[in-house]
């Protein structure tokens, strides 16, 4: 006889793993999206007016550490509805903003607005990769190795 239950918990690597991979497919699809706005503003090799680093520089190393502590206090206060997680995700951005400006020389109000920007476009995405799991290898992985390639 088996004396192991069947319980219907999911596995915590799997969680983990898929928190993971939606996490790098909002940054690839946010880069992405953001890539395709920049074509109609003015920028000089991959940098917009007014940053003082590159997008997907700005993105992966200031965006999604925010990000992820937005949804880390988005857990802490048992909210999932998408009012609080953009008003959230807002604040996030805007302190990711100011943390580039600290640490990059740029201006803070104007970091700080494009900050808020980005990481409701993140939110965004990460909102449309949930809803179609099947793009998130596309965005999690190839973009950025492409972002690598190019860059």
């Amino acid at each position: 006889m088996n004396k192991i239950k069947d319980y219907d918990l999911p596995s915590v690597r799997l969680s983990a793993g898929m928190y993971a991979l939606a996490k790098l497919s909002a940054a690839g699809l946010t880069f992405m999206l953001v890539s395709l706005l920049m074509l109609f503003f003015p920028h000089e090799g991959g940098v917009p007016e007014g940053w003082p680093i590159s997008v997907p520089y700005a993105i992966y190393a200031y965006g999604l550490p925010a990000a992820l502590l937005a949804d880390l206090l988005l857990r802490m206060f048992r909210s999932s509805s998408l009012g609080p997680s953009l008003v959230l995700y807002a604040a996030a951005g805007f302190g990711a903003g100011l943390w580039l400006a600290s640490e990059q020389g740029g201006e803070a109000m104007t970091c700080g607005i494009y900050g808020i920007a980005v990481l409701l476009v993140f939110r965004l995405a990460q909102v449309a990769g949930e809803r179609q799991p099947l793009l998130l290898p596309v965005f999690a992985l190839f973009i950025p190795l492409l972002c690598l390639l190019l860059l």
